[in-house]
Formats: C-alpha cells, sequence, structure tokens
C-alpha cells in the first residue's frame, strides 16, 4: 500500500514540477518576446508550489529523507533510542493530525465560494493540500510507530526467554 502510495505521489509531484517550468518559461516567453506576461502563471506556480510542498515533506517523512539531528539521541541506549523514537513519532503524530483537523476546517469554513484572481478555480483546491498533507503524515506515522512497538515487545520477550 505504501508503495502505491508513494507512486502516486511521485508522479503527482513529477507532473507539478513539470508545469511549474513550462509555465515559468511562458512567463518568460509572453513578457520578453510578446511583451504581454500572462496573467496566470505567477499564480498557477504559486499554488503549484504549495501543494509541491504539502506532498514533498509527507513523502520525504514516508522515506525517511527528513533531515535529524542525531548527536543527542546517539548517547541513548538501545531502547532509549527506541522509546524516544516512538515518543517523537506521537508527537508527528499528534501534530499531523491537528494539521489534518485544522486544516480541513479551514478548507471547509474560509475557502467556501472563493475563485483565485487570475485562475478562477476555487480556493478549496488550493487549501485542500493542507488536510492531504496531515492525512498522508498520519498514513506514514501510524504504520511506524506500530513496527516500533512491536519491535519492543519482540526484545522484551526475547529478554524473557534467555532469561528463563
Amino acid at each position: 500500500m505504501t508503495k502505491t502510495v508513494n507512486r502516486i505521489i511521485e508522479t503527482i509531484m513529477a507532473v507539478l514540477i513539470v508545469c511549474m517550468v513550462g509555465a515559468n518559461f511562458w512567463q518568460i516567453f509572453t513578457r520578453f518576446v510578446l511583451n504581454h506576461a500572462a496573467d496566470w502563471t505567477e499564480e498557477f506556480m504559486r499554488y503549484a508550489l504549495i501543494w509541491l510542498t504539502m506532498l514533498g515533506v509527507p513523502y520525504a517523512y514516508g522515506k525517511n529523507q527528513h533531515i535529524a539531528i542525531e548527536f543527542i539521541v546517539d548517547t541513548f541506549s538501545k531502547k532509549g533510542k527506541k522509546l524516544n523514537a516512538i515518543f517523537v513519532e506521537t508527537l508527528i503524530l499528534i501534530l499531523s493530525v491537528s494539521v489534518f483537523i485544522v486544516g480541513g476546517i479551514m478548507v471547509t469554513l474560509n475557502a467556501r465560494g472563493q475563485l483565485s484572481a487570475a485562475l478562477q478555480m476555487p480556493m478549496e483546491f488550493y487549501y485542500m493540500g493542507v488536510p492531504v498533507a496531515g492525512f498522508l503524515m498520519v498514513f506514514y506515522t501510524v504504520p511506524r510507530i506500530l513496527e516500533l512497538v512491536r519491535h519492543i515487545k519482540d526484545e522484551s520477550n526475547e529478554t524473557e526467554r534467555k532469561a528463563a
């Protein structure tokens, strides 16, 4: 399931990047060759970048490609590292659920009926990136927490078997 979601996110992000580059070239062409800048390109690139960020953060998190400062955690014992990882993942889960809920409220309350200035697209489409990012973060975080808890339980069971 995770591989399928990763593939979908990769495809959407690749399409967004290609579209952003195309819009940027179109903006340059219309501004310097036709002497009349396209009205829609700047707004399109802004919102495409927002969506790219809202998809890129959970994607990088899901692939463990975020920057981590680990010099303090490296001083912990093996079990301490795992407990710390569960604590951090739980904080991420709480934040992600909050982003999902608050983002959903923002979409339903603030964006209803509004249209973007240049593209005349519903603002719900643009704001929807926030709850989508929150949902994807929850999607990646819950299995991590369950896996960490399972590892700790397996290790404690193994320790009990060795002691017996």
